[in-house]
């Protein structure tokens, strides 16, 4: 199996599908992902989430291509359309850059969180 580093920023809005997308066709190396806010001031709200890492190759192809997600779909069983694996692919922003250089081309921090006192 190999794996390849990529950095995922997702809008908020389809944050939550994509979570559930991620470990219905990951398992266990899919969970937890997108679990890091991030706002263009790093004040709550979030309006997106990041992963950054190392994951399988076959993750990353279903990440590049939405026919190619659309398929891993299909094959799990998922009630996903071509439309909505476009539209995810369409709103995310997927590279090869470490995470705080793709944080500063998109203009966004992460949310800083206060703590109880």
């Amino acid at each position: 199996m190999s794996y390849i580093h990529r950095t995922l920023i997702l809008p908020a809005a389809i944050t939550p599908m994509c979570q559930q997308l991620s470990e219905a066709l990951s398992g266990q190396a899919g969970s937890g992902m997108w679990i890091t806010g991030l706002s263009p001031t790093g004040a709550e709200p979030a309006t997106h989430y990041i992963s950054s890492g190392m994951i399988e190759a076959e993750f990353a192809a279903m990440i590049a291509d939405a026919s190619v997600m659309f398929a891993a779909c299909e094959v799990a069983g998922l009630p996903v359309t071509l439309a909505q694996c476009e539209a995810i692919l369409g709103s995310a922003d997927v590279s090869e850059e470490a995470a705080f250089v793709a944080l500063d081309r998109l203009g966004l921090k992460m949310v800083a969180h206060e703590q109880a006192a």
